[in-house]
């Protein structure tokens, strides 16, 4: 696949400097096919982010750990949870 930097670059050469496709691609070490296709192309191709898994492996224990966060607040300091203490449990 190419990135945005490559394609930019192929549209400038043939557009505005007038190089052939063959040209293009002996220069950039890219195939013929693969520079028709760069300027085929009318769209500008967006950043699509990853789309994260929401469920986590913690899910299930979360209204467990919530629980132990909320009886912490009335615990003395020295009883509360840490999070090594929570991860050993």
């Amino acid at each position: 696949m190419l990135k945005m930097v490559k394609i930019e670059d192929i549209r400038k050469k043939r557009l505005m400097q007038g190089w052939s496709i063959r040209r293009i691609a002996r220069e950039l070490n890219v195939s013929r096919q693969v520079i028709r296709k760069a300027l085929q192309s009318a769209e500008i191709p967006a950043y699509q982010p990853e789309r994260r898994n929401l469920s986590s492996i913690l899910s299930p224990f979360l209204p467990l750990i919530k629980r132990w966060l909320e009886d912490d607040e009335k615990a003395p300091r020295k009883q509360r949870h840490t999070a090594h203490r929570i991860t050993i449990v």
